[in-house]
């Protein structure tokens, strides 16, 4: 649980600190450099709780099953079904994760017509062996999403 003063900042202060904050957060194009800074200003701990929201966030738009998000990221049934309700009023996450997901179905459309075409089991040429890893590999995407 955070801590946060009870005393409120004004709004003008407010809407400084976050232009900062996105200054020095926000416009990073190097990865490695992006990683220093989120090391610097976060806790191990409170990283991961915000890698768990984002990828709630992006399975529940995917339409896992609540369960299998439960099972896969070890959060609770309250925190997603928390997350849900948050997916169905929220407008900047769920906008950028609707992008990321269309992109992810047209690489994912692409996949699925190389299988059928080369990979698949069965299919006369085919490394039986590659083919069903790809297909088990397939499955597990579907059922947990990641």
């Amino acid at each position: 649980m955070i801590q946060i003063s009870k005393k409120k900042l004004p709004e003008n202060i407010l809407s400084k600190l976050f232009s900062l904050f996105f200054e020095i957060v926000g416009k990073k194009d190097d990865k490695d450099e992006f990683k220093k800074i989120i090391d610097d200003i976060f806790s191990e701990s409170e990283q991961i709780m915000i890698i768990k929201r984002i990828a709630i966030f992006y399975l529940l738009l995917k339409d896992i099953d609540k369960t299998a998000i439960c099972d896969t990221l070890k959060v609770s049934k309250a925190t997603v079904c928390k997350f849900y309700l948050l997916t169905k009023k929220s407008d900047g996450i769920v906008f950028y994760m609707n992008k990321i997901l269309k992109q992810e179905k047209i690489r994912d459309f692409f996949d699925d017509i190389f299988y059928e075409l080369f990979a698949r089991p069965g299919k006369p040429g085919t490394n039986w062996k590659v083919g069903w890893q790809h297909k088990f590999e397939k499955e597990r995407k579907k059922q947990t999403g990641l």
